[in-house]
Formats: structure tokens, C-alpha cells, sequence
């Protein structure tokens, strides 16, 4: 248990106010030591039933992701024996206490400095503008995985989460009006003051801003609506289906996109891929997360959902391959993660390859 979160010090937290340093975040298929989720322990907010499945489906992800990159699943105590047997041999089991599953938002972005030192960016998690009780143990979280794993940390000055932006890892960063502009997490914040901390933790020289959508606990995260697959490359959910919540707001998104610029002044490409056909799905709430281009760009590999509806899933399956010919592309089906208001990208965050010679953290199973 040499890696127990409990034997580790804290490292000193840091306000990036207080730092002259400026740090860059690679783009997600850039290469990663390994990807970081958490075993789901929110029986509070999801019935026995729906948490028990939520844990099978975040064990196909684990598997998928295996093939390509290591794995850490984080899993509290009474846990971890579940964790193993769910998980198999060949990801890591590491014990560190936490609520829910969706690392994307709850831990650190992993970013460097100018020394190209790996640094932890902390994003104050609010939990998506305090609308949920019972995630005391992952307001925290961010600090003590960056401990765990002997990382520098930063605390933001603004209130944001992984899901909320997209880079593409030469300067452009996507983001949305409706999350990051929201007065449940930067109130006192211009818009501005936003994109001046977004530069500085991210190395963005142009924020593109979308103007995202309402519907979801997220309030429009980018991660479910855009992403960048290369630089200047950006595959975008559309929706033809009006019983689609965000319907609305995904075509409201087109138009931004359609004049939008990167920080070179090119218009970048868009590639739109429709979102599966809500009555093919079996059942869903308005919070069920339909986006194909919420995947996870693993080393060689792209972890994609699927829903159901064997034409859209076709399609979208093509658009990645087809965008990512390097990669194969790898699909999951993820039910109940998205009946709970997210998909493979929200339950996963990659840590890139370290850019220095450290000695490293080796995960201790539990």
C-alpha cells in the first residue's frame, strides 16, 4: 500500500494567480502514459440496480481502453475487491476515496509548465454549479490524485471542469457560453477574466466559444457536443430528431462553428455527425447523453460509444475511422453512463506522457 493516498503529503496547492509560469495542454491523441477512471460508488444518486450496470459498463471501457494504454481505476475501500474481479488483471486497482464516476470533470487537467514539467491543473469541481448533494469526497479529489501521483498543483481561477473545453494542442481551445459563462460557476467573472485563465492553464492563444446548450447537469459541455480530432479539425454533434432535449442548442452550435477561426485565422473544417435517433433508444430521460464525439482518443485506438441504433452508430463509427485512419476505432455500449448524463470521455482522463525524466508513481493494487 505504498501508494495509499493516506501515506502521501500533500503538495503544496498553488493559485495560478501567484505563478508567473505559463503551461501548455497537449491534445487528448497525443501520447498518454495511461488513463484514470473511478470505480462508481454514487448509490445515493443512481437505484442498486443502475449503479451495478454502470459498473459493468465502466469495466467494457476499462477493457477497451487496456488493449492500448495502462489503466487506473480508482476504488474506495469496501470496493476494491469488486473493482479487481469486474476490472480483470490488467488494470490497476488503486485506493483513493471518491463518489462518482466522471474523472474527466473530478480530477486534474494534466498539463506542463515551461520546464515541460508535468503539472496538475485543479478546476475548483463545484459540482456542476452545486446542483447535487453527496459529492463531498470529490470536491477534493483533483488535489489528492495529484498527490498521489507527485504532481505539482495549480488551483484555478476560475470554476470549470475537463469536460468543459477542448484543445487542439497548437493554440485553439473550444469552449461554451453556457458552462463556463454560467453564473453557478464564474458569477463575478467577465468573460474576459474567463479566457484569461483558460490562456494561461491551457497555452490557448484563441478561445472559440460555442453557445452550447441547457439542457443536461452540465449545462452544455463542449466534451458532449465538439471535439478537435486534428488541428483545424472539429467533429460536431447534430441532431435531426426534435424529441433530442438539445436539439436546439446543437444546431445553434453549427452556426458558431460554421464561421468559426483557430488562432491562425484558418476556418476550421467541420464534420457533423448525427446523433442516434431517440426513438430507437429503449429508454431515456432528458439527462440520457447521446454524442458519439464524447470518446476517448487512447494511444492507437478511438473508445467510442454506441446506442442502439445499428445506422447511427455505423456512421459515426465511420467518421472517426474515416478522420483517425492511424487508430482503431473501438465501440462500447454505455446505457446506463449515459441515462446518468455522460459517456466514455466523461468517465476517463488521460495522463500524457510525461515530456521529463522522473522516476514516476506505480500504482499499488488494492
Amino acid at each position: 500500500m505504498g501508494n495509499d493516498e493516506s501515506l502521501l503529503s500533500q503538495n503544496a496547492v498553488q493559485s495560478s494567480r501567484q505563478q508567473g509560469d505559463e503551461f501548455f495542454m497537449p491534445a487528448e491523441w497525443e501520447p498518454h502514459e495511461g488513463c484514470v477512471m473511478s470505480f462508481c460508488a454514487a448509490k445515493g444518486m443512481f437505484p442498486e440496480w443502475q449503479a451495478d450496470e454502470i459498473r459493468f459498463e465502466q469495466a467494457r471501457i476499462a477493457h477497451a481502453i487496456a488493449e492500448f494504454e495502462p489503466v487506473f481505476m480508482l476504488a474506495n475501500d469496501e470496493d476494491g475487491e469488486e473493482a479487481r474481479q469486474l476490472c480483470g488483471p490488467r488494470v490497476d486497482v488503486v485506493k483513493m476515496q471518491h463518489y462518482d464516476m466522471w474523472t474527466r470533470d473530478t480530477l486534474p487537467t494534466i498539463c506542463f509548465d515551461r520546464s515541460n514539467r508535468s503539472t496538475a491543473i485543479c478546476w475548483n469541481f463545484n459540482v456542476w454549479g452545486e446542483k447535487l448533494e453527496g459529492y463531498e469526497a470529490d470536491r477534493d479529489l483533483a488535489c489528492r490524485f495529484a498527490a498521489w501521483r507527485s504532481l505539482p498543483t495549480i488551483k484555478a481561477d476560475i470554476v470549470a471542469e475537463g469536460g468543459a473545453f477542448d484543445v487542439d494542442g497548437e493554440g485553439t481551445l473550444l469552449t461554451t457560453q453556457s458552462c463556463l459563462q454560467n453564473p453557478n460557476r464564474n458569477a463575478n467573472l467577465s468573460t474576459g477574466e474567463i479566457e484569461h485563465a483558460l490562456r494561461r492553464l491551457t497555452g490557448a492563444r484563441k478561445v472559440v466559444w460555442l453557445p452550447g446548450a441547457v439542457a443536461g447537469i452540465t449545462d452544455g459541455h463542449v466534451d458532449g457536443m465538439a471535439r478537435f480530432v486534428r488541428s483545424g479539425v472539429v467533429v460536431a454533434d447534430i441532431s435531426d430528431d426534435p424529441l433530442d432535449p438539445e436539439y436546439e442548442g446543437l444546431l445553434e452550435n453549427a452556426k458558431a462553428l460554421r464561421v468559426a477561426t483557430d488562432c491562425s485565422g484558418r476556418a476550421l473544417e467541420v464534420i457533423f455527425v448525427k446523433r442516434p435517433r431517440w426513438d430507437l433508444i429503449d429508454v431515456r430521460s432528458d439527462d440520457f447523453a447521446a454524442s458519439y464525439v464524447n470518446s476517448y482518443f487512447a494511444n492507437n485506438a478511438v473508445v467510442m460509444p454506441k446506442y442502439g441504433d445499428p445506422i447511427r452508430d455505423n456512421e459515426a463509427r465511420e467518421v472517426f475511422a474515416r478522420l483517425m485512419p492511424d487508430r482503431k476505432v473501438v465501440q462500447v455500449s454505455v446505457h446506463e453512463i449515459s441515462e446518468g448524463g455522460g459517456g466514455v470521455h466523461c468517465v476517463t482522463q488521460q495522463i500524457p506522457k510525461s515530456r521529463v525524466q522522473s522516476p514516476g508513481v506505480a500504482a499499488s493494487a488494492l
